[in-house]
């Protein structure tokens, strides 16, 4: 239970002065009725006893209509309140009501403590009041008259009434203070029973009026009264079946309301809570040695921490997907460790299993049931997969704003943090750092180690770091920080220097020490921007400028904003090699895992420049900073096709994947383009995949979503490249009018190892298949890397294990030979 603040009423207390309080009205009522001349002598000590007996008897037919956190009661306890009407004097019929509802509640109910004490109490109250309403509207015609009748149905609603609204304040003061507003604004005919309270009172007229003329005739009565009250029973069964679908209904609907994890587990709390009759409910995130758990009791008082979670704690079986049943049964011998009546389900969550508990059956049934339990495991299982999802988009959420390689936030994360610093007044240090020849580490040691020598960098930075500024991996080698608070120029220079320092130190790796040197770039907010993007633009600008100086620092200088000699000579190179067709083309395998059947190839540009080979990720962006993007997205895209119609005429039904720059996605004249190479080079669009990263999407969100929609038009086949590392949105995903995701190399790499990105891929291919998109992986590079995307389910896999990128000649003699990938 949740704590009661110093000085207040605990819920208990509470409900023990209200207690008290109706034992004293009771009792007040008593004395003035004496007073004003009711006689309690010359009445029948049988009769009494018999009606006592009834009142007590009632008790072992009742039926129960679950009320929100309450219940409605039904019994025929009306019969013998009629009959005491009709014969006994309102104090006698107090006296004879309250001890026979004692036994019966004691002997029936095995009702205890401060739930007797009230339910005592109540029935005095309710009988007092009937008294008095009977009597007030009877007076002194004929108790078993067209009057008395009259009085009856009045008496019996009253208490009705009553019962309703005295349970409502006893749940109010206990577990829910909106009850009395819930209560307010109820459907009277859900809240009140009066067609059965009608019923009931009904019969005790007609047993009175029988027992008046013809005794023997009320045993007649009896075998009536039990088959009503059978009919009742079915009817409550009915009625709460009817109620309990309703109520999945309603659970199911209320957990797809958007909102995070502890949201969603509120609302399974809440409504399991109210569902299975039970005083309090937990969910148990169990660990090896802790335990997190969420507990709801009281007035929606919710209790959510860390727990040591004991050996032998009675739930622990639920975690191994057992169900645990602990009902009050005379057979059960109770452990001291265990609640007096519980059940614990366990609740799947993808790759892990939570307890789903309730403990405390509440007043209006005796225990838990089967029926219960089973209505439990169907509620456990609608919140498994609403949680499930929840942590899926919260972990995917995470993995759009992080590397996968470092966990460091990513380039998304850090210009919106950026943004946010450059909206206050003080000065704003970015910082853009590159390794210096880290490609050598790559090349002579290989991309494990290179992984490793990153890996290494981010945690110095961001251990040493992390308390003066944000930061980030931009990808590749590049890193970036942002620093806030810094009162000169010369203090984020000083953090420069550091970074510089700490980037150099020696970096274990097995038996070497690898040494590594870095150029940093800094700019500053307001002096040379405020918009995050060109900040970062020229931080880069002053990077470069910092490693062809071989200068370690150095701060933006509008005269460096000019391209180098290097990029000028390269531009002029690339311009030349797109007129010329000399950007060459070569393609990787995509292969179906499970048939290890070849499905398409993605197209890949190289270029060779004067100087030797110059990466994608240099001249492409060269080509989008020139206006070149367009023409060399035509190049590949005709080169792809001519290779596609090839390889189809040899007999190979392929498709091919062309990437497109985020530049092309917003230019109109893209949807000419794919329809003439199409049609000049014979190969239907369905062949045909277009890559795109979500960037240029965002950029100009109207005009790219309606390229894209026109491409998906013409039957081509769109794809969200570089699934997770930023580049993509979980929000935006939905609303794109693509068929294909396809998860990052960084998340493959090392995947047979690497719990965290087994985690990510597996998140991922849950979100793509739950979209209705085809899956594919990139970076296969080892065969139990190739093993275990296909047996997480993977639609189709690329990699350096399946066939590095070829030539179109060769990748055709390679197709003829290979046909397929060995799998199993």
């Amino acid at each position: 239970m949740g704590k009661t603040p110093p000085g207040r009423l605990s819920a208990d207390a509470k409900i023990g002065v209200l207690t008290a309080v109706l034992v004293t009205v009771t009792l007040a009522v008593q004395a003035t009725w004496l007073a004003d001349g009711f006689s309690l002598a010359g009445h029948d000590l049988v009769r009494l006893a018999v009606v006592t007996l009834l009142f007590a008897a009632a008790e072992k037919f009742v039926v129960t209509f679950p009320v929100r956190r309450g219940a409605h009661t039904i019994s025929l306890s009306e019969i013998p309140l009629v009959l005491g009407l009709a014969t006994v004097a309102p104090p006698l019929l107090v006296a004879v009501r309250m001890i026979g509802g004692l036994v019966g509640l004691t002997a029936f109910r095995r009702q205890r403590g401060s739930k007797l004490a009230f339910n005592t109490a109540l029935y005095g109250v309710q009988a007092t009041a009937a008294g008095a309403v009977f009597h007030l509207v009877a007076r002194s015609s004929d108790a078993l008259g067209a009057v008395g009748w009259i009085a009856a149905f009045a008496a019996t609603f009253a208490t009705d009434v009553i019962s309703i609204v005295l349970i409502s304040a006893v749940i109010a003061l206990h577990d829910d203070s909106e009850e009395w507003r819930r209560l307010l604004t109820a459907d009277v005919r859900k809240l009140f029973q009066l067609p059965l309270v009608a019923v009931t009172t009904t019969l005790g007229l007609v047993t009175a009026i029988v027992i008046r003329d013809q005794a023997p005739a009320a045993v007649l009565l009896g075998v009536l009264s039990l088959a009503i009250y059978r009919v009742l029973h079915r009817y409550a069964e009915q009625s709460q079946g009817h109620t309990q679908v309703e109520a999945l209904y309603e659970f199911t609907r209320s957990l797809n309301a958007p909102g995070d994890a502890d949201e969603v587990a509120r609302v399974v709390l809440s409504q399991v809570r109210d569902l299975v009759r039970a005083e309090s409910a937990e969910l148990v995130l169990a660990e090896e040695d802790a335990t997190v758990r969420i507990r709801l009791v009281g007035q929606n008082d919710f209790e959510a921490g860390a727990a040591t979670a004991p050996g032998d704690a009675w739930w622990r079986p639920a975690r191994l997907g057992e169900l645990v049943f602990l009902p009050v049964t005379k057979q059960r011998v109770r452990h001291p460790s265990e609640p007096v009546d519980a059940m614990a389900v366990p609740v799947a969550l993808g790759d892990t299993t939570a307890v789903l508990i309730v403990t405390g059956s509440l007043p209006e049934i005796e225990t838990f049931t089967p029926e219960h339990l089973r209505l439990m495991q169907a509620l456990a299982a609608h919140a498994g997969v609403a949680l499930t999802n929840v942590r899926l988009v919260e972990r995917l959420q995470h993995i759009s704003v992080t590397d996968a390689l470092t966990g460091l936030p990513n380039r998304r994360k850090l210009l919106a943090e950026l943004h946010q610093a450059t909206e206050a007044p003080e000065m704003v240090g970015v910082l853009l750092l590159d390794l210096d020849r880290f490609k050598e580490v790559n090349d002579a040691l290989g991309h494990a180690i290179g992984d490793q020598v990153l890996r290494e960098v981010g945690n110095r930075l961001q251990h040493r770091f992390a308390g003066r500024g944000t930061v980030a991996r931009l990808g590749g080698d590049e890193f970036a920080m942002i620093i806030s608070g810094a009162r000169t120029p010369g203090d984020v220079l000083a953090v420069a220097d550091e970074v510089r320092r700490t980037v150099e130190e020696p970096i274990p790796v097995g038996d070497l020490a690898l040494r590594t040197q870095a150029s940093i770039g800094v700019c500053f907010a307001p002096e040379h921007g405020t918009d995050p993007e060109q900040l970062l633009q020229r931080a880069d600008v002053a990077m470069y400028a910092a490693k062809q100086a071989r200068s370690g620092v150095r701060v933006y200088q509008v005269e460096d904003d000019q391209n180098t000699p290097r990029r000028l000579s390269l531009l002029t190179e690339l311009r030349t090699a797109v007129e010329t067709g000399a950007i060459a083309v070569v393609y990787q395998p995509k292969v179906d895992p499970m048939s290890g059947r070849v499905l398409g190839a993605e197209a890949l540009s190289r270029w060779q420049s004067a100087d030797g080979p110059v990466p994608p990720d240099e001249f492409i962006p060269l080509a989008e900073r020139s206006g070149l993007i367009m023409p060399l997205t035509r190049h590949v895209l005709n080169t792809a096709l001519a290779s596609c119609a090839d390889w189809r005429r040899a007999g190979h039904e392929l498709s091919v994947a062309v990437n497109l720059s985020p530049q092309t996605i917003t230019d109109q004249a893209l949807i000419g383009e794919v329809q003439q190479a199409l049609a000049a080079h014979g190969v239907p669009a369905g062949a045909l995949t277009l890559e795109i990263t979500e960037t240029g999407v965002m950029d100009d969100p109207t005009h790219s979503l309606a390229i894209l929609q026109s491409l998906r038009a013409l039957g081509v086949r769109l794809s969200v490249d570089d699934f997770g590392t930023g580049h993509s949105s979980l929000g935006r995903l939905a609303d794109l009018p693509v068929q294909e995701m396809k998860i990052d190399k960084g998340f493959v790499r090392d995947l047979t190892t690497n719990r965290s990105r087994q985690a990510v891929t597996d998140a991922s291919l849950h979100l793509g298949h739950a979209l209705g998109l085809h899956v594919v992986a990139e970076g296969a590079e080892t065969q139990a890397e190739f093993e275990h995307l296909r047996r997480l389910g993977c639609d189709s896999v690329q990699g350096y294990y399946i066939c590095r990128p070829l030539p179109a000649d060769e990748f055709l003699t390679w197709l003829t030979v290979a046909r397929s990938v060995a799998v199993g």
